[in-house]
């Protein structure tokens, strides 16, 4: 229908500031997809975006396109089918806790996850240091199982916006993963293509964070919401702070441990206070603080944790005897100095577990599910000499005496008062 359009005129159109139309938006897609379109001049294509920006008109055909790419869930009725989207954090198991939670409620939440990437940690690499859980099923089978027992988590697979699946592969490796436009289509189109009705979209700011600043979280919440208003999807906005750790562990198996002790009512108050903040952005009645203690007394919610987990081939026992992926090596580190912690780099901290085995650093590197630290003190509280300020464990000695070097020089302890950290921004 387009034979008269060339790859290098789409290009050459973007680079000359002109916008591309939603036809020549779908000639490119689609040509990529259907491997008509080399790496390089789809990178070139990125590339040009990523300096120059796409206009709502194009951002949207783009969603578009990744979203007609490959299948896409229809629930019979999505008034109450929602999701939960971090921008990606360290230490950040929100999901493993709020989706349960909100199953409780009668509502739906089929997740789309996504791996690690750089310094943050990823839920389907949480979730598969799990013997036998199973992140790559078919849609008709996810389906069934949110249908079932109200939500299921699942990874990006080839039938599931498989256009988004090879651009993203791209933009890792050529510097265009912080495009606007580029991170709220891939978000967008995989969450849409999920069958939800409205997103609450975590957009995390802060050192440890791919935003840094509010005015880009800014910038990034206002686009997708425009976004989720042209295909009818009701996208509420969230900042949460990154300039520590969140919760008391960062890690693979130590996460998982940290989700469902908080399910049985042990958390640290960052992690509660931030999925407290999230759940009330759904459509729940009054009182909200007292339902969302109420399913972790009840222990409904730690009762659907570990619905979710035998349901999807996992066994819950595992978690909660606590027996495997055990750190053949641990270190707990003590500080020479008591003073009040008053800066952590989170980022360098998330890429110090990334080289430990909580993420990948090439592609051929190989997750450590046994590896993570646990942060006995945060931003504001008062480090002791007696008792260890952070511990970390893995698998590999080296990589864990390396970890434990980098996280030491990612925190500053001083003498003057610092408040405690509160990761609620708005």
């Amino acid at each position: 229908m387009y034979n008269n359009l060339s790859t290098v005129e789409i290009i050459q159109k973007k680079i000359s500031k002109k916008k591309n139309t939603p036809n020549e938006i779908n000639w490119l897609i689609s040509n990529f997809v259907k491997g008509n379109i080399p790496n390089y001049q789809m990178s070139a294509w990125l590339m040009a975006v990523n300096f120059l920006g796409m206009s709502i008109s194009e951002t949207a055909a783009y969603t578009k396109e990744l979203i007609n790419s490959g299948e896409k869930l229809k629930f019979e009725n999505n008034v109450n089918v929602v999701d939960k989207h971090s921008s990606g954090g360290v230490g950040d198991k929100v999901s493993l806790i709020i989706a349960p939670m909100l199953a409780t409620m009668g509502y739906k939440i089929p997740m789309i996850a996504g791996r690690s990437l750089e310094h943050t940690g990823g839920t389907i690499d949480k979730l598969e240091s799990i013997p036998r859980f199973k992140t790559n099923l078919k849609l008709h089978k996810f389906k069934d199982i949110v249908n079932q027992i109200g939500l299921g988590i699942i990874m990006q697979t080839d039938d599931f916006c498989p256009a988004d699946g090879k651009i993203y592969a791209l933009r890792d490796v050529t510097s265009t993963v912080n495009s606007f436009p580029l991170i709220c289509g891939s978000i967008l189109s995989k969450k849409i293509s999920e069958g939800i009705s409205k997103l609450v979209m975590d957009i995390k700011i802060g050192n440890g964070a791919f935003m840094s600043t509010s005015e880009d979280g800014q910038i990034l919440g206002n686009l997708m919401k425009k976004i989720g208003e042209i295909f009818n999807i009701d996208v509420v906005i969230c900042f949460t702070g990154m300039d520590q750790p969140l919760g008391k562990s960062a890690g693979i198996w130590c996460e998982i441990i940290e989700a469902y002790e908080f399910l049985k009512g042990n958390y640290s108050k960052d992690l509660y206070d931030v999925v407290l903040h999230l759940f009330k952005k759904f459509n729940i009645t009054k009182n909200k603080k007292n339902i969302f203690d109420e399913i972790i007394k009840s222990g409904s919610g730690l009762n659907k944790f570990g619905e979710f987990i035998e349901t999807q081939g996992g066994n819950f026992n595992d978690i909660e005897s606590n027996k495997i992926n055990k750190p053949k090596y641990r270190f707990d580190f003590y500080s020479e100095y008591e003073g009040i912690i008053k800066y952590m780099n989170t980022k360098n901290i998330g890429f110090a577990l990334s080289q430990l085995g909580a993420g990948r650093p090439t592609l051929s590197s190989n997750i450590d599910p046994s590896c993570g630290a646990i942060f006995h003190f945060k931003i504001g509280q008062h480090v002791m000499n007696d008792l260890p300020l952070f511990s970390v464990f893995g698998n590999d000695k080296n990589k864990v005496y390396i970890a434990k070097e980098k996280i030491k020089n990612a925190i500053i302890i001083a003498s003057e008062n610092t408040k405690l950290y509160n990761p609620i921004i708005q």
